[in-house]
């Protein structure tokens, strides 16, 4: 048996862009992981995929890290004429519904694991399934830690990754993505200047200390006046010393860095007596 972590990410910055003619919107966006995870546990027989999750979160075969592992095992069986088989035990840490990537870190922990273990595959491929499977699946593969992410999410520029620590805390109303994206057409948030290439230049050049005025996302506003609470966890974390908080992706998951972890430690037992779902982290630097 093999175990695996598959890390959740924070978007230190997320700005959506214009609308695409395939539906997509184009982003720009600056992605860190973070140590909050899911842990996934591997073995391997001959054939078929066996998928078991430990909380039921969709149906094993809707799942993305069960899709992963029959995309890859096709372009396998496609490449060298052979075949195997994989169990997959999905152990969850990380809320889905909340910004967090918790199935698309799954995904492509499925993919680099099978792609460690079996090759049979160029990388590019595996790159290309990702893509096919969501957008940010490609910046959970195991190669990037923080990245600047365009595109649709799916072209990257690696980054220095944000030495920090991250307090995380996920209030109980979960958000779709599909209707906040159309929340977000209808009335649409743009930023002066490029946040995302402020914040991957301070990083780059050791100046992290820096970044904390150009953490910003465009659906912040919008998920806000759905879930207050969204708000209040902001304004909590601030008032007891984060340098920066904001929410994560689509939400509704808010992610707070702190400087020191006794400020960090003073939010969290406060949060904690409200919020089930409150996490201390670190960032992913290795």
């Amino acid at each position: 048996m093999i175990t695996k972590n598959a890390y959740a990410k924070i978007n230190l910055t997320l700005e959506i862009l214009e609308k695409r003619s395939d539906g997509y919107h184009n982003i720009r966006s600056v992605m860190q992981k973070v140590s909050l995870c899911d842990k996934l546990d591997f073995e391997f027989w001959q054939t078929g995929i066996d998928l078991v999750c430990d909380k039921f979160v969709c149906p094993p075969q809707d799942n993305l890290a069960y899709k992963a592992a029959d995309l890859y095992i096709k372009k396998y069986m496609e490449n060298t004429d052979k075949e195997f088989g994989v169990s997959i035990h999905i152990t969850k840490n990380i809320p889905d519904k909340a910004g967090l990537a918790g199935g698309s870190a799954d995904c492509a922990c499925v993919l680099d694991t099978l792609y460690c273990e079996f090759g049979g595959v160029d990388y590019c491929d595996v790159e290309d399934i990702a893509a096919s499977l969501g957008s940010d699946i490609n910046f959970c593969l195991d190669k990037y830690r923080c990245a600047l992410c365009t595109d649709r999410g799916i072209v990257l520029e690696k980054c220095r990754p944000f030495n920090g620590n991250v307090l995380i805390c996920v209030p109980d109303a979960g958000m779709k993505t599909s209707d906040i994206y159309r929340r977000f057409d209808a009335s649409p948030v743009y930023f002066n200047g490029n946040p995302s290439e402020n914040v991957k230049k301070l990083l780059n050049s050791g100046k992290s200390g820096e970044i904390y005025p150009y953490v910003k996302n465009s659906f912040a506003p919008i998920c806000e006046s759905e879930c207050t609470e969204i708000s209040d966890i902001k304004d909590t974390m601030t008032t007891l010393g984060a340098c920066a908080c904001e929410m994560s992706g689509s939400g509704s998951s808010v992610f707070g860095i702190f400087d020191n972890c006794e400020k960090m430690d003073k939010a969290y037992s406060f949060l904690k007596e409200k919020y089930s779902k409150c996490f201390k982290c670190t960032s992913v630097c290795e």
